[in-house]
């Protein structure tokens, strides 16, 4: 592994086990046994690591809209694939409005990649009417599923520490729970049975 990338690795295992706030470039270069020039010399600061590591995110979980699901069953196989990536990620969704305060680049990548990614999920719900998995009375009810899913899954880590619950590897999972859920009074009478 090339220095750059256990650099990288070693942030994100401290940033999931603690937070960016409690985590400088000098914690980061003392648990790899380097020094802080040694690490400086690779990345200037952590905003610039948590940029890389957020770049990482985007390409690990990111479908061409060719290769977006088709039907329930590919889309809950994609979802179990996200929330592996999500966790691997935690820290970033868990202080996703810090991060943005204290860094405008990443900011700006992140919504104009959050703008693509709302058009993705519209285009899986429209597959899933194309193909008889789901029926909308109306573009409203469509537009509304479309963010209650992307928020569900951008807010759901936060969403439950609000409620003294933190969620662990396996728990996480809900998030799966809860789209099937939203999605579920869409579903075209003959696919409302099966999940």
């Amino acid at each position: 592994m090339s220095r750059k990338l256990e650099i990288i690795e070693t942030a994100r295992t401290l940033f999931n086990a603690s937070n960016t706030q409690a985590v400088t470039t000098n914690h980061i270069a003392k648990a790899m046994g380097i020094s802080a020039g040694n690490l400086h010399y690779h990345y200037r600061n952590r905003e610039e690591i948590i940029r890389v590591l957020y770049i990482q995110l985007r390409e690990e979980s990111s479908l061409d809209i060719e290769e977006l699901p088709k039907d329930i069953s590919t889309l809950n196989g994609h979802h179990t694939l996200l929330i592996q990536i999500q966790w691997k990620y935690r820290f970033i969704f868990r202080e996703l409005l810090f991060l943005f305060a204290r860094d405008e680049k990443l900011r700006v990548m992140y919504v104009a990649d959050n703008m693509a990614h709302r058009i993705r999920i519209k285009k899986v719900m429209q597959n899933l009417v194309e193909h008889g998995a789901l029926d909308f009375p109306h573009s409203k009810a469509l537009e509304h599923l479309v963010d209650s899913i992307l928020m569900a899954w951008q807010f759901y880590t936060s969403y439950r520490s609000t409620l003294g619950e933190y969620l662990d590897e396996n728990t996480i999972k809900e998030v799966i729970d809860y789209t099937n859920q939203a999605m579920q009074v869409f579903r075209t009478t003959t696919l409302k049975g099966q999940k």
